[in-house]
């Protein structure tokens, strides 16, 4: 049995009809017209493959596949179909395609399993509109309580709790269910790379047995605003500098690891913020991820002391906020184990690594034995119009998944 790249195509393709023709490249943010819409062309189709489809308080979607053992625990495939403002169309739905993939695959082979099989439309994984990914996981994981969704903002005022209101639209077509009772044996998800590492490998398939840890913090310096052509260099409480000391270090200190590390500083504020002022405020983030816990802890407690020696060092006030902390998750060796035997005998050329963004399965990953396949990326891109994966490639993954899920 072989997945078919011409059925994956031509669901990639109508999914990324739902998009805000406003923006550029493909824009479908949670809970939005085109969300909805999207959504009531992935219950159509589920319906169509005969899966009984609910979906949950948040915008979870479950398409079930029945199996011969009703008590059985389910086999998880899927992925999210939210994108980021202006992205491409496979982040994501790649995923949510392949689990139909694998589905229809089994019906038109009339293969049985003792398992069912539930393919999952994850809700708000991205972050675009709400600033918090894995919305949608979370709240089936039990992470995010019913009194919390209206922590989430959108730059409109609009809260989770209120925005989620616009799925009572698809009410007629699915079975709605405030949160999913979901008992999982085993869960898979397919991503596209979204780096290039395997095209530079010669757009090979890829098994995910390692997802980045990562941790984020907010920073804020003070010093002192003052003209900026009267005060002599040595006596300057310069916010800015030091800030920059900080940045130019954690460079540094990530390309010291020997496993894949990166430090990044992706957003500053200075204040006053005018060319003929000594910055006396600056407020920036801190981003530690590494795909070994080992190396995050170097590099995090290594700036952690860094920084309050720089601010003390430079009469500089500091504040840090720990945003996030999220360790380095080793997936199930034995589904790893289970896609790499997969690869082996179809002979599709593959390669073991981690991944270095976060996804879904990083919080599924809690709740069930949990794998990934990657399939090679276009130049590395992703989170731009230009994505782009081959269908031929996302079938290969597919197959992998395939395979997999008939071998546990």
């Amino acid at each position: 049995m072989k997945c078919s790249s011409e059925q994956i195509e031509n669901w990639i393709e109508n999914l990324a009809k739902f998009t805000d023709p406003e923006q550029a490249g493909y824009t479908r943010f949670s809970y939005t017209k085109e969300d909805i819409a999207a959504r009531r062309y992935l219950i159509a189709e589920m319906k169509q493959l005969g899966l009984s489809v609910r979906m949950d308080r948040v915008g979870n979607v479950f398409g079930k596949r029945e199996g011969k053992n009703k008590d059985a625990k389910s086999i998880v495939i899927g992925s999210h179909i939210d994108t980021v403002m202006s992205g491409g169309k496979y982040d994501g739905i790649a995923g949510v395609v392949v689990g139909l993939e694998v589905v229809r695959v089994l019906s038109e082979n009339n293969v049985e399993l003792d398992d069912p099989i539930e393919v999952i439309a994850y809700a708000e994984e991205e972050g675009g509109r709400f600033g918090s990914a894995f919305v949608g996981s979370k709240w089936l994981a039990g992470e995010i309580q019913s009194d919390e969704l209206s922590n989430y903002q959108d730059d409109q005022g609009i809260t989770i709790e209120s925005a989620c209101k616009e799925l009572d639209a698809l009410n007629d077509e699915v079975e709605r269910v405030e949160r999913c009772d979901l008992s999982a044996k085993a869960t898979f998800e397919l991503h596209i790379e979204q780096g290039p590492v395997l095209e530079s490998k010669g757009n090979i398939l890829g098994v995910v047995e390692t997802i980045t840890g990562s941790s984020a913090y907010q920073v804020t310096l003070k010093g002192e605003a003052n003209h900026a052509g009267t005060i002599p260099m040595d006596m300057r409480r310069d916010a800015f500098i030091g800030a920059a000391h900080i940045g130019l270090e954690l460079n540094r200190i990530a390309k010291e690891q020997e496993v894949h590390t990166v430090g990044t500083v992706g957003f500053m504020e200075i204040k006053p913020n005018a060319y003929n002022i000594i910055p006396g405020q600056v407020e920036f983030s801190v981003d530690i991820r590494s795909l070994s816990q080992a190396c995050m802890d170097t590099v995090t407690d290594h700036m952690m002391t860094y920084m309050k020696n720089l601010a003390e060092e430079m009469e500089l006030e500091i504040s840090i906020r720990t945003r996030h902390n999220q360790p380095v998750m080793q997936l199930s060796q034995q589904l790893v184990s289970a896609l790499a035997e997969s690869a082996e005998e179809r002979a599709y050329d593959y390669h073991v690594m981690g991944s270095g963004a976060g996804h879904d399965t990083l919080v599924m990953a809690g709740l069930a034995p949990s794998a990934m396949v990657f399939v090679p990326s276009k130049a590395g891109r992703s989170h731009c119009p230009e994505e782009f994966s081959r269908p031929e490639e996302i079938a290969g993954g597919c197959d992998l998944i395939l395979d997999a899920v008939q071998r546990i």
